[in-house]
């Protein structure tokens, strides 16, 4: 059972509550003129965030930002996360430039698959086309995270693919994860050619940039991050060791 609070709009019960607040909300956000996002604006002024999508996909992307904050996983505000929401088909993605450890619900964006805002007072995060284009390329997926892990970086940096050389790291992976060659602009076209390069596994190298990782919720998408990270810094002890037994299923 959970109560609404007609004054703060917060929605209590046994999980954490969701902090949405109905008074002095902002507009509707604006467009850049000749600026590098350009999201498609359908909202109105006044629509909330949780109004679009069941209270429990908030919360899962809500945790995951508190998770990650203060981690090597998201230096500053870079990097992005998002998650589909199993009611609507919209998806919940993290705002352009915002610190994590003062996000909340009621900071992040709301979007259909085609991109088009429907809700939030910040415009999305750079790369929402890409996130967009996941979802509608691979209808299983639900969570889409993009962070950039120190150890991930510098394997991208050489433009070297990562082997599984733990188990955690091959099921977070599932394989040894190809480079996908750096690109400033990361649109579409960016997007179904990562795709191509990140085949049937869970993720894939950003050369320069970090690392993009899927999943069929958020909770597996941050585990397979973290997951990922801590294969990577093996990988790099091991190669000051000696030769490393590789794993395959």
């Amino acid at each position: 059972m959970r109560a609404t609070s007609p004054q703060t709009g917060i929605i209590a019960g046994p999980e954490k509550a969701i902090e949405q607040s109905v008074q002095n909300r902002p507009a509707a956000p604006r467009a850049r003129r000749g600026g590098r996002l350009r999201a498609t604006l359908k909202m109105e002024v006044g629509v909330l965030v949780i109004d679009q999508v069941a209270p429990e996909t908030l919360r899962d992307v809500l945790w995951a930002v508190q998770t990650i904050s203060g981690t090597d996983l998201a230096p500053a505000t870079q990097g992005n996360l998002s998650a589909r929401d199993q009611q609507s088909g919209r998806i919940v993605i993290t705002p352009h430039d915002r610190w994590y450890d003062r996000m909340t619900t009621a900071d992040l964006t709301i979007l259909n698959v085609q991109g088009d805002v429907l809700a939030g007072p910040y415009e999305p995060s750079f790369d929402y086309r890409v996130h967009c284009t996941v979802y509608r390329e691979r209808p299983q997926v639900m969570s889409v995270i993009h962070k950039e892990p120190p150890y991930v970086n510098a394997f991208g940096a050489v433009g070297r693919e990562i082997p599984p050389m733990t188990t955690t790291g091959l099921k977070s992976s599932g394989g040894s994860l190809a480079v996908m060659p750096f690109e400033w602009v990361r649109h579409e076209a960016f997007a179904l050619r990562m795709l191509e390069v990140m085949g049937s596994h869970y993720a894939v190298i950003w050369r320069n940039h970090g690392l993009l990782v899927v999943g069929d919720s958020v909770q597996q998408a941050l585990a397979r991050t973290f997951g990922v990270e801590f294969n990577a810094k093996v990988a790099y002890m091991a190669a000051t060791l000696g030769t490393a037994q590789l794993l395959t299923y």
